[in-house]
């Protein structure tokens, strides 16, 4: 019988082992040094064209300059189809921040965890606003982000009566998010100045079209602190960085008229937000607009082609004004809105005055108005329109406006701010742009643009989904079990 040799000594064999043993642990070291480098030095690039998640260098700047935890919390059905969007967002935020923590609560899921977020955030248990948000938390101070603020509707089918569905087209998430973030993490807190006694919007009142506490909330996310004013007393304005007047109905005594004018020369901000009620009986600030290059008209705008009801407005056509530039993907929805347009003035020390938004080219000015009706008649203006205007003088424009340069906002219409038609379209998007503009925030007044949402939709019968299911559960499976089986089979024979 004869012995067969090894087809390897005994030497070789332990060279072997010992040269696979060193390649492993070369190879072990060599992954642990390559993560411990990563997790110091680590790149990430977007790979998609058209992703959601890529922040932009504004939004990097706002959050490299957080010094304080920051805490978001994303209260969300994990089924609702921004839900995705706004989580992978959030993610990239956190990337960027270390001092940023991110929290998910499925309302659905987890009805525990949801009820402890509810009573510590005050959220209603019933109302639908309260459901589906992003919430901010800084050292006590918090922002609420809702769903309806995260998206850019498109009604030209409805508009036009084709079809009865609105479709979701841009993604807002980047501009309320950094927004949202600025303001709970800047300990400093603004005055705004509400002006009162003349009928203007209650800051209290839950009224759903003359209302203004979500506009009071409004102010309150973008920590300012407003206080009431009567003009009518003895008192001067207090130091504040902002007057707000929103739909007066009554008329201002020259004195109150007086205090308006000394505060904005003294480089003071003033939003001023006309009410349709009011065409009939001037308010007196029509004329004192005038000194600071705008004319505010008796009248009321309509726009026959941009309409749901003939007395709304969907406004699409926007300035370059950094107010308004951020709008131009958008739309805004107004109520009969009075003409706000720009007069001619002269000299180098004129206000600077540019209009923020105007009517489509069919827009028509209503002038013949009794007992608040209506009377359209072949004399009126058809064309384009504007509804509302900027106006910044005594600096530099576009600069800081410290004291020494007054910023103004005024727009034709106040309705459009009230309870139930802040949340319509972007209406609460330009309330937070004219916000942060008037009070020189120009960390957020950034193109932030929303970003298109794209939809890809399958449409398969009910035989051809049977088929797709079973070509998963059963037919991929089955291919990989059949083709090991076939190479079993040739390695045995």
């Amino acid at each position: 019988m004869t012995d067969t040799k090894p087809s390897f000594s005994r030497a070789r064999k332990w060279s072997i082992s010992l040269s696979v043993a060193v390649s492993t642990i070369a190879v072990f070291a060599l992954m642990l040094m390559l993560n411990y480098l990563a997790s110091r030095h680590y790149w990430r690039m977007p790979l998609a064209s058209n992703t959601q998640t890529e922040v932009s260098p504004l939004t990097l700047r706002v959050l490299g300059g957080v010094t304080n935890p920051v805490k978001a919390v994303v209260f969300f059905d994990k089924q609702e189809p921004l839900f995705d969007s706004v989580w992978g967002l959030l993610k990239e935020y956190r990337f960027a921040c270390p001092k940023l923590t991110v929290e998910a609560v499925d309302y659905i899921m987890d009805p525990a965890a949801a009820e402890i977020a509810r009573t510590k955030y005050k959220l209603s248990f019933s109302s639908e606003k309260d459901k589906d948000v992003v919430i901010f938390e800084c050292q006590g101070r918090t922002r609420i982000v809702s769903v309806g603020e995260l998206s850019e509707l498109d009604t030209s089918a409805l508009m036009s009566g084709k079809s009865q569905e609105i479709k979701r087209t841009h993604f807002k998430g980047e501009m309320m998010f950094t927004s949202a973030i600025l303001g709970v993490s800047n300990p400093r807190q603004l005055k705004a100045c509400y002006v009162q006694g003349h009928g203007e919007h209650d800051l209290e009142s839950d009224n759903k079209l003359m209302g203004y506490s979500k506009f009071n909330e409004l102010l309150r996310d973008n920590n300012i602190q407003v206080q009431p004013l009567r003009l009518d007393g003895p008192a001067e304005v207090p130091d504040c960085q902002l007057m707000i007047i929103a739909g007066p109905k009554t008329a201002f005594l020259p004195e109150e008229l007086a205090k308006v004018d000394q505060y904005l020369k003294q480089g003071g901000r003033l939003w001023v937000l006309f009410n349709y009620e009011a065409v009939e009986q001037p308010t007196g600030l029509e004329q004192f607009l005038q000194s600071w290059g705008v004319e505010v008209g008796r009248n009321a705008v309509i726009d026959p082609e941009h309409t749901v009801t003939r007395y709304d407005m969907v406004v699409s056509q926007f300035g370059g004004h950094a107010v308004s530039k951020p709008l131009l993907q958008s739309h805004l929805y107004m109520l009969l809105p009075r003409t706000v347009a720009k007069m001619k003035t002269s000299g180098s020390d004129a206000p600077q005055v540019e209009v923020l938004a105007t009517t489509g080219e069919k827009g028509r000015v209503i002038t013949d108005i009794r007992k608040g009706e209506m009377h359209p008649s072949q004399g009126d203006f058809v064309g384009t329109v504007p509804v509302m205007a900027a106006v910044e003088k005594g600096g530099l424009r576009g600069v800081n406006a410290d004291r020494g340069a007054s910023r103004l906002v005024v727009v034709g219409d106040s309705v459009f701010l009230g309870n139930e038609t802040i949340e319509k379209l972007a209406n609460r998007q330009f309330a937070h742009l004219a916000l942060n503009w008037l009070v020189a925030r120009n960390e957020l007044m950034g193109a932030l643009a929303p970003r298109p949402i794209k939809e890809y939709k399958l449409i398969v019968t009910k035989s051809q989904m049977t088929n797709l299911r079973w070509g998963l559960l059963a037919g991929m499976p089955g291919s990989v079990l059949l083709l090991g089986g076939l190479v079993w089979f040739r390695r045995r024979h």
